[in-house]
């Protein structure tokens, strides 16, 4: 969602306390009251194209298994055995047998998470095997997108996602396809890393190449001077890539405006989402730790152009692996900085408003009951 300044403010204000970044109890609150409430984004339906394909993914210690049913809907559960807590699968993606077996005593259950199976225990001795389903886990998609919730009553992912998940229809994320997924771990807390995607004046030092064809931000503004959602592209430039062209080709269907522009938006609490005329990427983090954050990074094209021979889109992988590698590295030193005992908090200027904005939601939701 993209967060909106409401109201007058000072123009100078204290960021959050420094121990917010690396405190135990801090990180455990978040866990509970943040990534275990919000609509978490954990991959892209594409990722299982056929019935019984299936992905684990680890959030925050959870272990969730999600898989694509008989029906061809994908589920999500725990991925834990009802019979002694075993975990069922250990792979991060593969293909299931037609059923969910466990791997310890072998209770089995449907793919749509039923139990189905109960070797050497049957209904004679008490267990009714409808009363031990596998725990499920909501799970809606958006454009593509598959995103969980792990409380009890979620609110529609359309209510989270807010205008940003209708603003950019035209470019029909869910069309695209994947064209390369990047994966880092990076020593900063997550919040850090937020917090360098919401601002620019770390742009002209830790970004020389991308201030080469966006020379906005050799000014440190991460919007246009008259706070649109978007910024234009100068004359030239078509994309990012150090030459600011490629030869992928404009994603059909945008108007001629869209092909001079850049858009870019925060889904609250982890993700991002970078939309130019001929690609769009996402970025996920996964907290691990305090000090510990693992990071996906996808880039979805038009796959039209994809199959067709001699297609080429390096330039953009390659030119994004630097701005990213950029980025973290200059996280790691910030996560690093922030323990010195002479630092109990920053400083935000007026240039940083988009990270007032994202502390103060992420205060309101940290701190409620």
């Amino acid at each position: 969602m993209v967060v909106k300044i409401e109201g007058e403010r000072s123009n100078v204000h204290p960021a959050l306390p420094a121990g917010d970044f690396y405190d135990p109890g801090i990180f455990e609150l978040e866990r509970e009251r943040i990534f275990f409430r919000n609509w978490i984004c954990v991959g892209r339906a594409e990722e299982l194209p056929d019935v019984a394909d299936f992905l684990v993914r680890d959030l925050l210690g959870e272990s969730l298994l999600l898989v694509r049913d008989r029906s061809s809907r994908i589920q999500a559960f725990y991925n834990v055995c009802r019979h002694r807590g075993s975990r069922l699968r250990s792979k991060e993606a593969g293909h299931l047998p037609g059923v969910i077996q466990c791997p310890y005593h072998a209770w089995t259950y449907s793919l749509e998470g039923q139990l189905v199976g109960t070797p050497n225990v049957s209904p004679a001795d008490g267990l009714d095997r409808g009363d031990y389903p596998l725990h499920g886990i909501a799970l809606e998609t958006w454009e593509g997108f598959l995103f969980v919730n792990l409380s009890e009553d979620p609110r529609p992912l359309s209510d989270h996602l807010g205008t940003d998940g209708t603003s950019y229809a035209r470019y029909r994320i869910g069309d695209l396809r994947l064209g390369k997924v990047n994966r880092y771990e990076t020593a900063a807390n997550w919040k850090i890393i937020v917090e360098n995607f919401c601002e620019c004046l770390h742009c002209p030092t830790i970004h020389p190449e991308l201030c080469e064809i966006m020379p906005l931000y050799q000014r440190g503004l991460v919007v246009e001077d008259d706070n649109s959602l978007g910024n234009r592209l100068p004359p030239g430039v078509s994309t990012w890539t150090r030459t600011g062209r490629s030869s992928v080709p404009p994603i059909p269907g945008l108007t001629d405006e869209d092909r001079q522009m850049y858009y870019g938006f925060v889904v609250f609490p982890n993700m991002f989402v970078n939309l130019l005329p001929d690609h769009v990427t996402y970025e996920i983090l996964w907290p691990v730790s305090p000090d510990v954050t693992k990071v996906t990074y996808g880039f979805l094209l038009d796959p039209g152009p994809m199959s067709q021979p001699g297609f080429d889109a390096s330039d953009i992988y390659e030119f994004r692996d630097l701005i990213l590698r950029q980025d973290l590295a200059v996280c790691e030193l910030a996560h690093r900085g922030v323990r010195s005992r002479a630092f109990d908090h920053g400083v935000l200027p007026p240039q940083d408003e988009l990270v007032y904005a994202f502390e103060q939601q992420y205060l309101r939701e940290r701190d409620a009951s």
